[in-house]
């Protein structure tokens, strides 16, 4: 049975280079397949036998022109601060590229209008020389292992084009070779130049939006504590976290981020768990339980044995469901992978053919040379390449002043798309925060009385319990007690016991009253129960030795969540809850809000499962606010993060309601799809212009006295990306009537939080 191996490689910048990686390391040292991720800068391998060593694979990944990084250092590498790097390098040579290209610019108009000379000449070679060796170096790189590698890509089309543009400009310049009719020389140095400067600011572009993705595994790997306290020959030492054993005892104090996975060996706590189940009320963790890496200890101090450190941890299995969520490639993406390999070669092709059967015809070299340097001039995947970034630009401008922030160019295009809807419950479609949902009475107990002994307790503890009944005491009117700050002990898991005047208020489990002497008549052990069957938390409320009121507590449903779920049931679309919470609670929220389908009790791995079903079924969008929804926000076709959630949450997703309201997702659905019209429209203009343009330039018409030279096809490019920007206009037009008909006009500037 064959075995698995995860990889860094650098220099990997689309998804060109990740297939001649994939080809240059299958067959390598027992690798039976590769599949490289260049978003993530990894490569998986399936090998048999004996682990591939690195100097076996490092040849083969060199010779592809990348570079493969050893895996100690990969270990130690924050992934973040690498792709900042590379984004900080892009942006230089953007920079580079832009200072660069101004001046041949000038030149260019002013030797259209005649005014140029030979100082002008040199001074634009010279520019246009520093331009491709320095800033377009890569894309040559990227050709040149292309070609080696048998995998012809943009780079190829690119690099082939600005070179024979280049070339012969030179050639013109230096050695006065003829210009044929329409040829202008200023105009291959002003078309290779600016080619350059735009594929260099896609580069950047894909590189700030890797080093934002990445960012969400620093933001998993930081919750894990980077010192911990141990018991180690009979005293208490600290050490970094990373030296903790397999077997040693761990101190936690309340308050403290737990460091291990491992048993309770003595003490008790209520532990936060939220960063893993994404349930807002801690939980009871005595002798014999288990406690995970990064969640807190909020009261009373805990001795655990560790059972697992380091990559074994559950946290750390979340960083790595996490990276293989964000490996995972699309569909659409392998799709377009697909049809760019058969377009570069058939460009590449056309202009060959154009340039062969000019010359065989006898139009001598220069003509063959000008109607194959058009056709690559006019193929060039400007208009192309633009087409879907002006339009997902502007949306996502758009989006951005609604309050929705947009991760990646494929976010609204698959928002639009999204036929099934995954929600998170807590935090997502409630408020996070537990509230008392029922209130039930002992039978000849009068409410007054309930309240001034709910007072009470409500002073003596931060519990989330204690705090929502100050909530819906305030909610009530009622006047507090005159009591401060009453002496109360907190029994873990149970609740708390209050004394104040003389009298004991307890507030807690039916156990804790027990402990107490305090006895529940049977009328409110039948309404308590009726309260937990209908998903609620159950505290009971006693004073000295008789029991007042059972009080359901369940965390609130979102004033607009109703509202936005049956606006998506309208438009056709199937509305999913998935949660780590118990049924009775799940079923709770999903009758309140008119959902159907019900997954609960499911772990982070599970909804990873349950996500990958439901994308067969569908394009899925995955929605939810806890760290325990980053694995599924990677893996679903478009995750949407909500913004009042965790960091993580909202790195992982590709689309972030910063407003934290669920209301906007509706809106986003619509400039999902308004911008999807807009890619559509814009697809249409740059494939008609290459329809109709590469015939021209080839000569095919030239019979019926149509012809575009290279000049006219670098105007006829910028064309192109004239209409396709109008249109693109139109749409922040038709977007931005949007927000204001919601009452949202543009804002002065871009909130902080973006």
């Amino acid at each position: 049975m064959g075995a698995k191996l995860n990889l860094k490689v650098d220099g990997m910048t689309c998804a060109h280079c990740a297939k001649a990686v994939e080809r240059s390391l299958t067959g390598v040292g027992g690798v039976t397949a590769a599949s490289a991720d260049f978003a993530s800068g990894s490569v998986t391998l399936d090998y048999t036998g004996r682990k591939p060593d690195f100097d076996t694979l490092e040849p083969a990944v060199r010779k592809g022109g990348y570079t493969l990084v050893k895996e100690e250092e990969a270990e130690k590498r924050d992934p973040a601060q690498h792709a900042k790097r590379e984004e900080r390098r892009n942006l230089l040579l953007l920079l580079l590229g832009v200072a660069l290209v101004t001046p041949v610019l000038v030149f260019h108009f002013v030797h259209l209008h005649g005014r140029a000379g030979v100082i002008a000449d040199y001074v634009t070679l010279g520019l246009a020389v520093i331009m491709q060796g320095v800033v377009g170096l890569d894309f040559y790189k990227g050709a040149v292992a292309g070609i080696r590698n048998r995998n012809l890509g943009m780079d190829v089309l690119v690099s082939i084009g600005m070179a024979t543009g280049f070339i012969y400009g030179a050639g013109v310049v230096l050695l006065g070779w003829p210009l044929p009719q329409g040829l202008d020389k200023s105009v291959y140095f002003e078309a290779a130049t600016l080619l350059v400067v735009f594929l260099r600011l896609g580069k950047y572009v894909e590189a700030r939006a890797r080093g934002t993705a990445l960012g969400a595994l620093r933001s998993l790997m930081e919750l894990a504590p980077e010192r911990a306290r141990v018991k180690r020959g009979g005293e208490i030492v600290e050490i970094d976290a990373s030296s903790v054993t397999q077997g040693e005892v761990c101190v936690v104090n309340a308050g403290g981020r737990i460091p291990v996975d491992g048993e309770v060996l003595a003490g008790e706590s209520d532990v936060n768990e939220a960063m893993l189940t994404g349930e807002p009320v801690p939980v009871a963790r005595k002798i014999g339980d288990v406690v995970r890496t990064g969640t807190i200890a909020t009261s009373g101090s805990l001795e655990i044995k560790a059972t697992a450190v380091g990559r074994d941890t559950t946290l750390a299995n979340i960083v790595k469901l996490v990276e293989e969520a964000q490996r995972t490639k699309a569909p659409i993406q392998r799709f377009a992978d697909r049809v760019s390999n058969y377009f570069v070669p058939v460009v590449v092709g056309i202009a060959l053919v154009a340039f062969g059967a000019w010359l065989i015809s006898g139009a001598g070299f220069g003509r063959a040379i000008t109607h194959g340097i058009a056709v690559l001039v006019i193929a060039c995947p400007c208009a192309l390449g633009i087409a879907v970034p002006a339009a997902v630009m502007i949306g996502s401008g758009a989006a951005l002043k609604r309050n929705i922030l947009v991760k990646n160019g494929a976010a609204l295009e698959r928002i639009s798309r999204a036929t099934i809807f995954a929600f998170d419950k807590t935090g997502t479609l409630t408020e996070g925060k537990p509230g008392v949902q029922g209130v039930e009475y002992t039978d000849g107990v009068n409410e007054p009385e309930v309240l001034d002994a709910l007072a009470v307790v409500s002073q003596a503890s931060t519990h989330p319990f204690t705090k929502a009944a100050a909530e819906w005491l305030d909610s009530r009117d009622n006047p507090k007690s005159k009591i401060q700050n009453p002496k109360s002990t907190e029994h873990a898991g149970r609740g708390l016991v209050a004394r104040a005047d003389g009298r004991t208020h307890i507030f807690g489990t039916e156990t804790l009253l027990a402990e107490n002497s305090v006895s529940v008549p049977d009328d409110l052990k039948a309404k308590a129960a009726a309260l937990r069957e209908q998903g609620h938390s159950v505290s009971l409320l006693a004073v000295d030795a008789r029991a007042l009121a059972a009080f359901g507590f369940a965390d609130t449903t979102r004033a607009e969540a109703r509202q936005v779920l049956a606006e998506l049931r309208k438009q056709g679309a199937r509305t999913v809850l998935i949660t780590g919470d118990h049924a009775a609670a799940a079923r709770r929220v999903a009758d309140q809000l008119g959902i159907e389908e019900v997954h609960a009790g499911i772990s982070p791995s599970g909804k990873l499962d349950l996500i990958d079903r439901l994308k067969q079924e569908g394009v899925t969008a995955m929605i939810g606010d806890g760290i325990n929804d980053a694995p599924a926000l990677a893996r679903a076709d478009i995750g949407v993060a909500i913004g009042g959630g965790s960091d993580v949450a909202k790195e992982t997703g590709d689309l972030i309601l910063m407003s934290g309201q669920l209301a906007d997702l509706p809106v986003a659905i619509d400039f999902g799809r308004r911008s999807l019209r807009a890619i559509y429209q814009n697809l249409f203009l740059s494939l008609c212009y290459n329809a109709v343009g590469i015939p021209l330039a080839a000569g095919a018409f030239v019979w019926a006295g149509l012809f575009l030279p290279p000049s006219y096809a670098a105007l006829a490019m910028v064309l192109s990306d004239v209409s396709v920007a109008v249109n693109s206009a139109r749409l922040a037009a038709e977007l931005r009537r949007r927000r204001e008909h919601d009452g949202h006009p543009a804002p002065d500037a871009v909130p902080e939080s973006a």
